[in-house]
């Protein structure tokens, strides 16, 4: 059972400055932890095939689910105490007390996501396959002939609804950009599971202090405030945009897509394989510790203060009730584990 910490709730004892701080320091302790737990997969890269070495990339799932997963509770449990008035600490943030739920919780947690994935992760593995394993002419070939069946496709439903149809046949300019399309739907169908399974590891945190259950209490609330959410989603999204601004500019994408179409014409002429995507390692890690880290924390605590938001309404209002003229009676419970009663019932 979880233990009650009920002295001075909602009342902020540590400033906005160490509470910064100090999430700061645990996001960039947990990057550090990723990295550490994502390095086996280089056994893939560097082992040769047979190697036993291969093997030692099944400690990243494992590091994963055993380590990183619950980590996630552990978090979510410090930052929604420090809405309860209780400091932000690295020692509850790294406590692995009720482990077996939280590691539970995070498989669930992945699960949902990986099937919200499961459309980008197809279309990634047959763009990636067919890259590598495709020489230049057959593949622009293939996507040529699909910008014209995707125009012809395009012009078939503006017919049908009475519109005028394209001039052009289709090439390998529509190719690219309905494959460009394809992908950019599927990312925006993973971005909306992210979306809407990021604020219950908030609410099992307030849930599992009150010995409610977090599933039924995350229905509850989040009933009506999905639009809320996707408000908070978009906040998240413009703190986002320093890191992706700061990362064009640095990749300079006009050139790099010009060098790159270089070495396909190259690669057109000889009929070879298709040129090795370069990978900017270090500009990424520039990035990522100098323009995205930084701003992280506030994204957490934006989510988390979304998340309780209910749960800390309904329990400021229960503990103040008595003194606004109740007669000191006991406020109901926050909420019974129980279907709610039909709205049409006789009284």
């Amino acid at each position: 059972m979880q233990t009650k910490r009920r002295s001075n709730r909602f009342r902020s004892t540590q400033n906005a400055l160490a509470f910064y701080l100090s999430s700061l320091l645990y996001v960039l302790i947990v990057s550090l932890l990723y990295c550490i737990s994502f390095a086996p997969l280089v056994a893939l890269v560097y082992a040769e095939k047979g190697s036993a070495m291969r093997y030692l990339a099944l400690l990243c799932p494992l590091l994963v689910i055993f380590l990183l997963l619950p980590l996630r509770f552990s978090f979510a449990q410090a930052l929604a105490g420090r809405f309860r008035g209780e400091a932000f600490s690295l020692k509850e943030a790294f406590n692995l007390s009720l482990y077996g739920e939280k590691l539970a919780e995070g498989v669930i947690y992945a699960l949902h996501l990986i099937k919200w994935a499961i459309p980008l992760g197809a279309a990634g593995g047959v763009l990636y396959y067919l890259y590598t394993d495709t020489e230049a002419f057959t593949l622009i070939k293939g996507i040529t002939e699909f910008g014209t069946a995707a125009t012809a496709v395009w012009n078939g439903i503006v017919q049908f609804f009475g519109g005028a149809q394209s001039a052009a046949a289709g090439g390998i300019a529509e190719g690219l950009f309905t494959i460009l399309g394809i992908v950019g739907l599927c990312v925006l169908l993973l971005l909306t599971g992210v979306m809407r399974n990021s604020a219950y590891r908030y609410i099992w945190a307030e849930a599992t202090e009150l010995d409610k259950n977090p599933h039924f209490e995350a229905r509850r609330s989040l009933r009506g405030r999905r639009w809320k959410q996707l408000g908070v989603a978009l906040i998240n999204l413009v703190l986002l945009l320093p890191a992706l601004i700061v990362l064009y500019r640095l990749i300079e994408p006009k050139q790099a897509l010009e060098t790159l179409a270089s070495q396909y014409a190259d690669a057109l002429v000889s009929q070879s394989a298709l040129p090795a995507i370069a990978v900017p390692y270090g500009t990424l890690a520039i990035v990522f510790f100098v323009c995205y880290l930084p701003l992280l924390p506030i994204r957490r605590m934006m989510t988390a203060f979304f998340a309780t938001a209910r749960i800390r309404r309904q329990l400021q209002t229960q503990e103040t009730a008595p003194s606004n003229g109740n007669g000191g009676e006991p406020m109901p419970p926050l909420y019974e584990d129980k279907p709610a009663a039909p709205a049409n019932r006789k009284a």
